[in-house]
């Protein structure tokens, strides 16, 4: 009797931690990630079950010439916020398309909205989110020009409130030398035009491959995003700083990538789908990193420094 009872109470330590207090239960997995396709009661049951991250994913609607659609910079971040959602227990916010578009605001389409605004946007995003009980709360981009006000608002937040808002970039990503080995011989030219085809296949957007015929073409020249003659200028530019410009002509921004090219065996956009699930996995760790910087600057409130080393060295 006595082993039999001590058995149960083995087998009841699904419900007992080591440590003599009770187990976690298990977080109940929503029926979506999507917050917009949440009841408010499925979001309030998700933090009181413990969750508390949240993705913001944003970027512009900008031209990006004959072979990508417009939305793929927020595109990019929606299914790299999903991803990440999906294999960190977190939830997403919808994406936020207003945005600074920057050189392509001469494309048909475009809306560009000036930094000023798109920070003023994120912020009351987040701010909202982390009062709702959202305590790890993730601006994410695609890439630039949507970068800057991205950066500024995660800044921003940190100094108004002291509570750090973390900023991630899909494309600092793809510099992975993990990421580059899953396409390292790839025989076209890997870039955003497979990013946004992947991206819309895991958001369950998926499009046909815009001018297929095209699209398959590798492309061995680029002839550079400004016109000849203003050519040296910007590059001179660019090279110490940076400078205002803008697009003029289709083939300026865009139509450099490949799609539609069978790579070891399969496609390079279901390549490029395992890519971006490899790239929420790089991620995912780092976010136990934000929730112990987090915590530690909770208990570490700010204070002006004071000199401690050699006071007696005049």
């Amino acid at each position: 009797m006595l082993r039999r009872n001590l058995f149960r109470a083995m087998a009841a330590g699904a419900v007992a931690s080591l440590r003599g207090q009770p187990a976690a239960t298990p977080p109940s997995k929503p029926a979506t990630r999507r917050i917009d396709e949440m009841t408010s009661r499925e979001v309030e049951f998700y933090l009181k079950e413990g969750g508390d991250l949240v993705f913001v994913p944003f970027g512009p609607v900008s031209g990006h010439g004959a072979l990508i659609p417009m939305g793929m910079h927020a595109h990019w971040a929606s299914a790299l916020s999903l991803l990440l959602a999906e294999k960190a227990n977190g939830l997403m916010f919808p994406t936020t398309f207003a945005c600074f578009a920057g050189a392509t605001r001469t494309f048909r389409g475009t809306v560009s909205f000036p930094i000023h605004e798109q920070v003023s946007v994120l912020k009351r995003i987040a701010s909202s989110l982390h009062a709702a009980g959202f305590k790890r709360t993730v601006l994410v981009a695609g890439t630039n020009p949507e970068d800057t006000g991205g950066i500024i608002a995660a800044r921003s937040l940190f100094d108004e409130t002291e509570t750090p808002y973390w900023y991630l970039q899909g494309s600092r990503i793809l510099d992975a030398p993990e990421i580059k080995a899953m396409y390292e011989g790839y025989p076209g030219n890997f870039g955003e035009t497979l990013v946004e085809l992947a991206s819309l296949r895991i958001l369950g957007r998926e499009r046909p491959i815009p001018l297929e015929t095209w699209s398959k073409e590798i492309k061995h020249e680029d002839g550079g995003d400004q016109p000849a003659e203003l050519a040296d200028d910007i590059k001179q530019a660019r090279r110490f700083g940076a400078v205002g410009f803008r697009y003029f002509e289709e083939k300026n921004h865009g139509d450099h990538g490949t799609a539609g090219i069978m790579f070891r065996g399969k496609s390079d956009i279901d390549m490029t789908v395992e890519i971006l699930h490899k790239c929420a996995d790089l991620v995912v760790p780092a976010l136990a990193n934000f929730a112990h910087y987090q915590k530690w600057l909770s208990e570490h409130p700010m204070e002006y420094i004071k000199a401690t080393d050699r006071l007696d060295e005049k």
